[in-house]
């Protein structure tokens, strides 16, 4: 009996999807096959950066060129060791953005010992994947201050300083406290760096769980890391450090230049300095290394405030301070000025970058106070005191002198003067033989001469100089 032609066509379609179906099937374990024989790239050493000073812009640039040299070289990690005092928020917040974003996992290693993580350096060990701390450093005391905006503006007081502080605080504790959990530390203790400023020694701060463990040198850091699971934004990765080669990636001599001039002490005396050598050379004229000098470290000076945001109020202070100065050069008062500029210097340095714990040291400050009132009174004082004293050499020296006439000057004749003969001429009065003159001016080898008074005739002519 012959089937029917509707069977045999069904039969045909479910042969045919049954043999494409073995196809995709062979297909996809022959390509599985090929991947897990596709070696994966090699992973990349340890890099490690160094941090030795203030959190600032320059310092933001530095990690990320480190970060971006990792992901190029598919480093095993990033690694960063922080001696901080601390810094700016913002530059902070910057880093913490750039740690969570990476995909190579970052450590930081609070190196040497006796160094710390202060404030900013807080944050940026609670941002890392991997935390440890080296033997006598300490973490924390991360409360922020409430800088000075740069503007010039009368500081917040009262209630409007709390408010604006608990704003800030509150900001930071948020922060800290995403950082914390993220990588699995203790959220609590950090929100007490915070709040409370409270600090913690290297021990202590493993024993808390702020930090993963103690490491005695580099070595030992990459050995306590080794296999460890981090979390990145692709997923999980175990760490394989103890093996990786280790290449350090020091700041180039741009970034060098900027972090060491970006410092508040820096800035603060390359600005004083810049000051003396303008003022130097405009009182002794002429194109000399003074002024060159003063203009480079003026400049230099200037970009680093912009950079730290300086007080414009303290930058004016200290002006008017110099102010005062020249003008106890000018017109004396005896001290009044000397004294207003002293002290008009030395709020206008304290006030510079407000109360932040990165502010111009105390002691520096009374150093610069004392040697600019020495460097008015005592250098730019004896220049001074030399461009009002009357020339007493040389051809202009003569002036003021008392000669003898020796020919009749009708208008022009000859006179005796500082032991030499000269050609004079006088005015359209004549003048006799030994009648005495006075030197008014000097043109070349010919001098403008004048009728003696009779206080002047009663005076002997100097002695030759």
């Amino acid at each position: 009996m012959t089937q029917p032609r509707e069977w045999k066509r069904g039969r045909q379609r479910y042969r045919a999807l049954w043999l494409a179906a073995r196809s995709g099937l062979v297909a996809c374990a022959a390509a599985a096959i090929l991947a897990a024989q596709t070696p994966k790239p090699p992973r990349g050493p340890v890099l490690v950066l160094t941090v030795d000073g203030d959190v600032n812009p320059v310092l933001v640039q530095y990690l990320e060129r480190g970060l971006r040299e990792g992901a190029r070289r598919n480093a095993e990690m990033v690694l960063i060791r922080l001696d901080t005092p601390g810094g700016e928020l913002e530059c902070t917040r910057e880093i913490a953005r750039d740690f969570l974003a990476s995909e190579v996992p970052i450590g930081v290693y609070v190196w040497p010992p006796g160094g710390r993580a202060g404030s900013a350096g807080t944050f940026i060990t609670m941002a890392a994947h991997v935390a440890a701390m080296a033997p006598s450093t300490n973490i924390g005391a991360a409360h922020p201050i409430m800088a000075p905006t740069g503007t010039g503006e009368e500081p917040p007081k009262g209630d409007q300083l709390k408010t604006l502080t608990d704003k800030a605080t509150n900001d930071a504790v948020a922060l800290i406290r995403n950082l914390a959990q993220q990588h699995g530390r203790n959220a609590d203790w950090a929100e007490k760096a915070v709040r409370q400023s409270v600090s913690a020694t290297a021990d202590e701060a493993a024993r808390l769980n702020a930090v993963d463990f103690v490491a005695k040198d580099l070595e030992d850091f990459l050995r306590w890391a080794d296999g460890r699971t981090v979390e990145l934004p692709s997923g999980k990765r175990v760490l394989q450090t103890a093996s990786a080669p280790v290449d350090f990636i020091p700041m180039n001599w741009r970034e060098a230049l900027l972090f060491r001039l970006v410092n508040p002490n820096v800035a603060y005396i390359l600005m004083i300095l810049g000051m003396y050598g303008l003022i130097v050379e405009l009182k002794t004229p002429g194109f000399g290394g003074a002024g060159v000098l003063g203009a480079i470290c003026l400049i230099l000076g200037l970009y680093a405030l912009s950079i730290l945001q300086a007080n414009l109020a303290g930058v004016a202070l200290i002006l008017v301070g110099i102010g005062f100065f020249y003008g106890e050069l000018v017109a004396p008062t005896h001290g009044l000025l000397t004294l207003g500029g002293a002290i008009a210097f030395a709020v206008g340095s304290l006030i510079l970058f407000g109360s932040s714990d990165t502010g111009v040291s105390r002691p520096l400050i009374a150093g610069v106070v004392a040697s600019t009132v020495g460097f008015f009174v005592f250098v730019l004082g004896a220049i001074v005191k030399g461009q009002r004293r009357k020339v007493v050499t040389g051809i202009q020296g003569m002036i003021g002198r008392i000669g003898e006439v020796r020919r009749p000057l009708n208008p022009t004749g000859t006179v005796f003067a500082d032991g030499t003969l000269w050609t004079a001429e006088a005015g359209e009065e004549a003048i006799e033989v030994g009648e005495k003159v006075e030197i008014v001016q000097v043109e070349g080898l010919r001098l403008k001469v004048r009728r003696a008074s009779d206080v002047q005739a009663d005076q002997s002519p100097p002695a030759t100089s």
